[in-house]
């Protein structure tokens, strides 16, 4: 399964993920080159994150690797300036939709640790966090506006509930979406796939929060 997506060409935790350093000016083409190159080898060539290496990311965008390590400081903060910057997209399995929102939020879960929990996410994801740490504020702002950090087709199937009055009155669809990825996240980078009762249950207590008590959850 894929988990990376080039959106280079199009019209779910950018420029600027090292603190700004003094001295060159950092040319706009160059950047753009190195922010494709990592996506295009990440996605075009299904190279693996770990594989992945600042060489081979200065050799596709023609630049010099000393030209990376001016503007990034390894190769997570240039992989997170190409998903915030949406050259990259951290992509998830899609979200069911029978009509029974509990039984399509489970299953997603169930694919979920089947085919995305893998040790190459895993590891992508541990590399990005430290980048995001290590970021400036003008990285943390655009984090808060950006679908990094987010689920949009989890967030979509919520929403789709909600025209339908299959939440209860009041419950944000996108609150609901964080309550079951947050966690998620959190136990993938601490101990890595999580359990799948653990996963389970987690599901089972938010959607006791969201859907109406005659649901049966």
């Amino acid at each position: 399964m894929a988990v990376m997506g080039d959106k280079s060409g199009s019209g779910s935790c950018v420029a600027g993920v090292a603190r700004r350093k003094r001295g060159r000016p950092r040319s706009e083409a160059s950047r753009v080159a190195v922010l494709k190159a990592a996506a295009e080898l990440l996605d075009v060539d299904q190279i693996s994150f770990d594989a992945l290496t600042v060489e081979r990311i200065a050799s596709r965008a023609k630049v010099g690797k000393q030209t990376i390590y001016r503007w990034w400081p390894n190769k997570a903060g240039v992989v997170l300036d190409a998903i915030i910057d949406d050259h990259l997209s951290l992509t998830f399995p899609p979200v069911p939709d029978s009509g029974d929102l509990a039984a399509d939020v489970r299953s997603w879960m169930e694919t979920m640790l089947d085919e995305a929990m893998t040790e190459e996410l895993i590891s992508m994801v541990r590399h990005l966090v430290a980048a995001i740490a290590m970021g400036s504020a003008e990285v943390q702002a655009r984090l808060r506006v950006s679908e990094l950090c987010e689920n949009p087709q989890l967030r979509a199937r919520f929403l789709v509930e909600e025209s339908r009055g299959g939440l209860r009155p009041g419950v944000d669809p996108m609150v609901v979406t964080s309550a079951i990825m947050d966690p998620l996240l959190l136990r993938m980078l601490a101990i890595g796939a999580p359990e799948p009762e653990w996963a389970h249950d987690l599901v089972d207590t938010v959607l006791r929060g969201a859907l109406p008590a005659t649901s049966g959850v």
